[in-house]
């Protein structure tokens, strides 16, 4: 009797890697569908992993009837396969850092933009100043809070890579991250006191409603970078740490 179960179930056929024929009837969404794609060819013919994306594929299967992606469950291919390369490790010591200059000044702009617009808002609001085009309209002129965001985005992403930690391992020095850090401020503080000083032609002073309308928006146009980059992290959020940290 056990010799017949033993006989079954060397009898039963093994995992095979699936073609996109397969997964095009397997009940997979378009994305998890490419998911499993990019783990057959992570997988390079490799027969042995089979079993393994075959599991994948039955987690993302029920996953996606509950709206849980693949990329919540695994992040990517790579770590699905247990595939994460030394770069990718590299990337993810450095953090925040990682998802690279324009990304991260476009990001804090708009975080920098978003918080300049909520607190002359209501500073306005609150103070019954009206909006002016006469004489300067000083630090809270619409011109002049673009240009102070604009300009924050790009130092502080500049500070945050020079910051990072080094690819080689090496920890950037106490001295360098204080000049770095104090001499970035200094620089942009002086900016902020320098556009002040445009004209209100050119610099209006808004009423604070428009403000917090502006802030808003702005808000809800840093919710979609966030989601369409993926960024995590900075002065508006902590950091996400490497699952093999959070031990």
């Amino acid at each position: 009797m056990t010799e017949s179960k033993e006989q079954t179930q060397s009898q039963a056929p093994k995992p095979t890697l699936p073609t996109v024929q397969e997964l095009a009837t397997s009940g997979l969404t378009n994305r998890n569908q490419e998911f499993i794609r990019q783990m057959v060819i992570l997988a390079n013919g490799d027969e042995s992993k089979a079993q393994l994306i075959t599991e994948v594929g039955a987690k993302l299967l029920t996953a996606q009837k509950t709206g849980v992606t693949a990329k919540q469950l695994y992040n990517s291919p790579a770590e699905a396969m247990g595939l994460k390369t030394e770069a990718e490790k590299s990337d993810d010591n450095r953090g925040y850092a990682s998802y690279g200059f324009w990304p991260l000044a476009i990001d804090n702009a708009i975080a920098f933009f978003m918080m300049f617009s909520f607190m002359f808002g209501l500073t306005l609001l609150f103070s019954g100043v009206k909006s002016s085009s006469a004489g300067s309209a000083g630090a809270a002129g619409i011109t002049s809070v673009v240009l102070t965001s604009i300009l924050g985005g790009i130092f502080f992403s500049a500070v945050t890579l020079t910051l990072a930690p080094r690819r080689d391992g090496k920890r950037v020095s106490f001295w360098k991250k204080a000049i770095v850090t104090v001499g970035a401020f200094a620089i942009w503080f002086l900016a902020y006191l320098g556009f002040a000083f445009l004209p209100a032609v050119i610099n209006p002073l808004l009423p604070g409603w428009v403000y917090l309308v502006i802030a808003v928006i702005a808000f809800l146009g840093f919710r979609y970078w966030r989601a369409k980059t993926g960024i995590k992290g900075g002065f508006l959020g902590a950091n996400a740490q490497p699952q093999s940290q959070k031990k």
